[in-house]
This record gives structure tokens, sequence and C-alpha cells, in this order.
């Protein structure tokens, strides 16, 4: 089932991380982390344009790889969150490589 919502995943993977769910198959959403950092675990982030969180300026970075992790471990949906346009095409590209 495809989706596009906003929640923080809370397990011990996810930290209390913001991330951008887009998928939800066998009981675990597929997502992408969002963070302040430009590395994460070594990988390099890529960076956004824009916040998601709506009023926060700081720089905001999506991970290059996508993970998946099992539903209750996330919260509730984050409102008002969303993708700017000139950064959907990257989180396409984040997507795009999870096939």
């Amino acid at each position: 089932m495809k989706l596009n919502e906003f929640r923080r995943n809370n397990s011990k993977k996810g930290r209390g991380h913001p991330t951008y769910i887009y998928a939800k198959e066998n009981g675990e959403y597929r997502y992408i982390g969002i963070s302040h950092s430009p590395i994460t675990q070594g990988l390099k982030n890529i960076k956004l344009d824009k916040n998601p969180e709506p009023k926060n300026k700081t720089t905001a970075y999506i991970r290059p790889k996508s993970q998946k992790d099992k539903v209750s471990n996330f919260g509730k949906k984050l409102p008002k969150w969303k993708f700017a346009d000139s950064d959907k095409q990257k989180v396409d590209f984040v997507k795009k490589r999870d096939k």
C-alpha cells in the first residue's frame, strides 16, 4: 500500500528520528530517514533545499537508502510536514533505488 506521511521512528534503530513513510507491506513501513547530519553511519546524506518540518529553518538531509521497520515502532503522524517541490525528485531517487 502506498503512503505519503511523516512519523517518528521510536525503535532502537530509529531513536526518535523523523521519517518519511511511503509504503506499508506485511506489517512494516518502508521509509526514508530524515536528519540534521550530513553523514549518518559513514554514509553521506542527501541535502534538502527546505526542511520538511514547518517553521524549522535548519538544514535537513534524507538518508540515501530506504529502510523498513515494524509499524508498531512508529508514533503518530507529524502534521503539516511536507517536502518542498524541489526536494521531491531527491526523495523519488531514493525510493527508486529501493526496487
